[in-house]
């Protein structure tokens, strides 16, 4: 069983104007929010029996990053920032945003609020059923297997995405959160956006895709794959047969 919680968190400002000149987009300002609010009451979440390390997946005590699947997300979504919780991270949230009932302040001029925003149990496991997911600026490739993608004729080049695919399914996100399933079928289904620039991660650029695919298994959302998964990137959604964003 996986569970995950995912929380809206709303920036404003004490004066009630827009907080566009305050705030950038993306993950970064949403991260120091919740990293902020977490360090200060670090003393708390551990008589909890809360591991803090969840919240920058590094050792505290090197700051070498950990070989794991985060259990936290950050990512910001269509102008909204959230962040999602999965097992031991969604424990972790619920602690820390349990003590903000009503708006804090987190800086001279930002209040914030915690708000739920989904919650799921899911048992993942075949199914007779597909299911059908949209991944956006899903990072795939790495140096050695862009260079294979740009070589490589139009269908090959989507046989990599779906070998690699399965690679951060099976290889990844299922090994480590500990999901056995003897057998999955994953297949790229559609390419939502093929107008591709590259994105920066860690000095490097890599090729996004913003795709379709379907599985036998269901997968609750906001899960991520891929390189930079606690940044925001490779966020998926599950989409139904009649969304718009599904080719028929």
């Amino acid at each position: 069983m996986l569970q995950t919680s995912t929380y809206q968190i709303k920036p404003y400002l004490l004066l009630g104007t827009h907080t566009d000149a305050y705030i950038k987009p993306g993950t970064e300002w949403i991260r120091d929010v919740v990293k902020g609010f977490m360090h200060h009451n670090s003393n708390y979440l551990h008589q909890l029996g809360i591991d803090t390390s969840l919240f920058h997946n590094h050792n505290e005590s090197t700051s070498q990053t950990l070989i794991r699947y985060p259990l936290i997300l950050y990512h910001y979504t269509n102008e909204h920032f959230f962040v999602t919780g999965i097992n031991q991270g969604a424990t972790a949230l619920q602690q820390l945003f349990g003590l903000f009932k009503y708006p804090v302040q987190y800086d001279e001029k930002i209040m914030v609020t915690f708000n739920l925003f989904k919650s799921e149990q899911v048992e993942i496991t075949n199914t007779d059923s597909r299911y059908y997911y949209k991944i956006n600026n899903w990072l795939a490739l790495d140096t050695k297997t862009h260079k294979q993608y740009i070589e490589l004729p139009a269908t090959k080049k989507i046989e990599l995405l779906n070998e690699t695919l399965y690679k951060h399914i099976v290889n990844d996100l299922f090994k480590y959160l500990a999901i056995t399933i003897p057998e999955i079928n994953v297949e790229i289904f559609d390419f939502i956006k093929l107008d591709q620039k590259l994105l920066p991660y860690k000095n490097h650029f890599y090729l996004p895709f913003n795709l379709v695919f379907s599985t036998d298994f269901l997968l609750p959302d906001f899960l991520s794959l891929g390189n930079g998964k606690a940044f925001g990137y490779g966020i998926i959604e599950q989409i139904k047969s009649n969304d718009n964003n599904l080719s028929p």
